[in-house]
């Protein structure tokens, strides 16, 4: 039984890929992925909060750096170009411990220098860049098309200073997610990952406080995931398409195969069943496909995205609609 399968034009032996977490934010880490089964990994993100972090640590020290502004220059340089350096060296480390592709994880909110950086982590052996792209929208006085915009301008100049493929992982509440999918298809992303998520808030009513809320997804989102990769694989576009929230087990897998994936993404459930859960969620799958009559992933790969089965989708969103209303 062959499970393997192309995502990003990469060669993966199965449609697994680990997530960025603290799971692939090792050599170890990477190690124990490849080791239990996953087709490929995406890196622990750089955060670009994590970078400006370090640095407003040091901003905290004003006097000195009042007295000697070029310490001060010289301090954040440098805790840039740390940061920047250890996720280099993971990159270096995992591609010689593995055989299945690193793929590096840049979590940005606006353009800054990640076309730099992006270069170096293609320079370090990174298979693909997954650009995480987590736009806020507090601010009421920016439009939808600006947030769009900005997510297309980073896409755009990373693209022009890589030759490694580039995916987008973008969340699931622009106001056409087909359309903002398609532009970023258009202007060169190789692959879409749907969907990121932004961090849960919840209040304490005993303290009074606002506290962070779940940070992990649930099977029950899986189905949000299913709708758009559906929508956008029948409409045939250009990208590689990931599913990465709420797949838990091997049936949801093969959900998100059926309806168009490439990959999917594997986090959540990791956290809440361990990595071994990996080769569960494999055996799962081929158990699947042998009671089918499958022998390859591309045997079934995309069989319910024709028009008839998106068709389905939509109504079923009516019925429910009216289901709801009666």
């Amino acid at each position: 039984m062959d499970l393997s399968t192309k995502y990003l034009g990469l060669k993966l032996k199965s449609p697994v890929i680990v997530g960025s977490s603290t799971f692939t934010g090792s050599v170890e880490g990477v190690k124990n992925c490849a080791a239990a089964g996953a087709g490929a990994v995406v890196l622990k993100s750089l955060f670009e909060e994590q970078i400006l972090a370090d640095i407003k640590k040091e901003e905290g020290y004003t006097d000195i750096y009042d007295a000697m502004p070029d310490a001060h220059r010289y301090m954040t340089t440098f805790l840039r170009g740390n940061e920047i350096e250890l996720y280099v060296k993971l990159i270096r480390e995992s591609k010689k411990a593995v055989d299945i592709p690193v793929i590096a994880s840049i979590n940005c909110t606006d353009l800054g220098e990640w076309t730099a950086i992006a270069k170096e982590f293609q320079d370090a052996g990174a298979d693909a860049i997954e650009l995480n792209i987590a736009i806020f929208p507090f601010d009421r006085n920016v439009k939808a098309e600006a947030i769009e915009d900005e997510a297309v301008a980073i896409l755009k100049a990373v693209k022009k200073s890589v030759t490694i493929p580039v995916s987008v992982k973008i969340g699931s509440h622009f106001t056409n997610i087909c359309n903002f999918a398609f532009r970023l298809a258009q202007e060169g992303a190789d692959g879409l990952v749907l969907f990121n998520r932004f961090y849960n808030t919840d209040i304490d009513i005993e303290t009074v406080k606002v506290i962070p809320g779940n940070a992990l997804s649930v099977p029950e989102e899986n189905s949000d995931t299913l709708r758009w990769i559906s929508l956008l694989s029948s409409q045939k576009i250009p990208s590689d398409l990931s599913a990465s929230t709420g797949v838990f087990c091997g049936n949801a897998v093969v959900k998100q195969l059926l309806a168009g994936a490439s990959s999917v993404q594997l986090c959540s459930t990791l956290y809440k069943n361990g990595l071994s859960h990996v080769s569960t969620v494999l055996s799962e799958l081929k158990d699947w496909m042998s009671r089918h009559n499958y022998n390859t992933v591309k045997d079934f790969k995309g069989l319910l995205n024709s028009d008839d089965d998106v068709k389905v989708f939509e109504r079923l969103q009516y019925l429910r609609r009216n289901y709801d209303m009666n």
